[in-house]
C-alpha cells in the first residue's frame, strides 16, 4: 500500500471499509438515491471509485466530477461528455447493447442554452435528453451515477448565475429521481466537499434533496485507524511498535485516512534518515506536516464561499476556538452580535463548519472543538495569529 495524502486511491491502496460498500448498496438494491455525508478528506471520492471497481456485472457505473461547472449548461455537458466518453461506452457492449448502440451512434453537436443536439436533430431539454437515454438501458441492468462535487456545482451556479437557475437543475435532478419508469434502472449517487443540505438550506430549497438517503461517511474507527496505520508502516517498510501507532493516533485524534497518511509520509522520509520511530520521531513528524501549507490552505479557502459579514464572523470564531481549544454557544452568538450577523445565518454557518469537519460539539452541546487537533495548532499558528 502507497502512502498517498490527498488525492483519492483505487485498488491496494484502498483501505476497505466493506460496511459502508454494505450500507450504500442496500440503498442502491432498494431503488433510492444516495447522498455521501461526510465533512472534507474523509475519502468520498475515493470511495464511489471503489464502487466503480468492484460492482458485478448487473451495475453500469458513471462517474463524474462537475467541481468545474459553474451553469447548468456546463454540468449537462460534463456529464453528457462522460457518457460519451470512449472507455465508459466499450463497458456497455457486454453490458447494455441497447444503450450502447444508441451512444455509438448518436454524437453531441450542440450543447446552447435552450439544450442539447444529437447530430442533426432538433434540440431537446437536458433532462429529457438524459431521460431518454436512461429509458435505454437493458430492463437488467441498473445504471449507477456518481456526480462528485455536485454541491460544488450548485454553489458555483448560485456564485455566477442565479439561484433560479440552481433551484432548476436540482428540481430536475428530483425529478429524474421521482420518475416511475426510471426507478428501476437507475441510482444517483452525490457527494461534496461542501455539504449539500447546507447549500441548498441557505436558498430554501431542502425540498429538492428530501428524497434522498443519507449514507454517512465517518473518521475510521479507533481499531481500525490502528490497523490502518500499522498496515501503512509496514508495507512502506517501516518498523514501528504498537505503542508508537497509538501514540500517533492519539495525536491525531481525528482518524481520517488523509491525516494519517500526512503523518506517515513525513515518518517515511524520517525513517530514510533514521530507522526508528519512537514518540519523539512521531512529534518531529506531525511538525513538518504543519509546514506543509498547501494540505491545509484549502480550510481558509473553503471560507469564501460566505458573503462578507458571515466569512469574517467563522474566521473569528475558529481563531477564538484555535486559541482557546473551545468555545461555548453564548461566545458564538457573542461574536454574532459583533459582526451584526443575525442569529439564524450565524447557525447556518455553524452547521456549515461542523458539516465540513471544522468543528463538533458531541461532547457537549453547548462546547465547540476543533476535530482535528493538527488543523488547530496550524490555524493558530498561520491564521490566528
Amino acid at each position: 500500500m502507497s502512502i498517498i495524502a490527498g488525492q483519492a486511491v483505487r485498488g491496494d491502496n484502498f483501505w476497505d471499509r466493506p460496511y459502508l460498500m454494505a450500507d450504500i448498496f442496500d440503498v442502491v438494491e432498494s431503488g433510492g438515491h444516495i447522498l455521501l455525508v461526510a465533512p472534507r478528506r474523509v475519502g468520498k471520492t475515493s470511495l464511489m471509485y471503489r464502487i466503480k471497481d468492484t460492482v458485478n456485472n448487473d451495475y453500469i457505473v458513471v462517474y463524474v466530477n462537475t467541481q468545474a461547472a459553474h451553469s447548468a449548461n456546463a454540468f449537462w455537458e460534463k456529464l453528457f461528455e462522460q457518457l460519451m466518453d470512449e472507455e465508459f461506452i466499450n463497458t456497455l457492449k457486454s453490458k447494455a447493447k441497447k444503450l450502447y448502440k444508441i451512444l455509438k451512434s448518436i454524437r453531441v453537436s450542440e450543447v446552447s442554452i435552450k439544450g442539447i443536439k444529437f447530430g442533426k436533430s432538433k434540440t431537446i431539454n437536458y433532462a429529457k435528453a438524459f431521460e431518454t437515454l436512461l429509458k435505454s438501458l437493458d430492463n437488467d441492468k441498473k445504471l449507477i451515477i456518481m456526480l462528485d462535487e455536485f454541491s460544488q456545482t450548485i454553489e458555483n451556479i448560485i456564485k455566477y448565475q442565479s439561484i433560479e437557475e440552481a433551484e432548476q437543475l436540482l428540481e430536475n435532478h428530483r425529478d429524474l429521481r421521482q420518475n416511475h419508469r426510471l426507478l428501476q434502472k437507475t441510482v444517483f449517487v452525490y457527494a461534496g466537499s461542501i455539504g449539500l443540505e447546507s447549500v441548498v438550506a441557505n436558498i430554501q430549497s431542502s425540498k429538492h434533496i428530501n428524497d434522498l438517503v443519507n449514507v454517512d461517511v465517518p473518521p475510521l474507527e479507533y481499531d481500525d485507524a490502528k490497523s490502518f496505520a500499522l498496515h501503512l508502516c509496514s508495507s512502506n517498510k517501516m518498523t514501528i511498535e504498537e505503542a508508537d501507532i497509538e501514540y500517533m493516533l492519539d495525536k491525531i485524534l481525528w482518524l481520517i485516512p488523509f491525516n494519517i497518511q500526512l503523518v506517515a509520509q513525513e515518518l517515511k522520509r524520517l525513517y530514510r534518515r533514521e530507522p526508528i520511530i519512537n514518540s519523539t520521531v512521531v512529534d518531529a513528524a506531525i511538525e513538518n506536516v504543519l509546514k506543509h501549507k498547501k494540505d491545509f490552505i484549502h480550510w481558509q479557502e473553503r471560507l469564501e464561499i460566505f458573503d462578507k459579514i458571515e466569512y469574517n464572523f467563522s474566521i473569528d470564531v475558529l481563531n477564538t476556538l484555535s486559541t482557546n481549544g473551545k468555545i461555548p454557544s453564548t461566545e458564538i452568538f457573542n461574536l454574532a452580535s459583533k459582526h451584526k450577523l443575525e442569529e439564524s445565518k450565524a447557525k447556518t454557518v455553524i452547521h456549515a463548519l461542523r458539516y465540513d469537519g471544522y468543528i463538533n460539539n458531541k461532547e457537549d452541546a453547548r462546547t465547540y472543538h476543533f476535530n482535528s487537533p493538527i488543523l488547530r495548532t496550524w490555524w493558530y499558528r498561520n491564521v490566528a495569529n
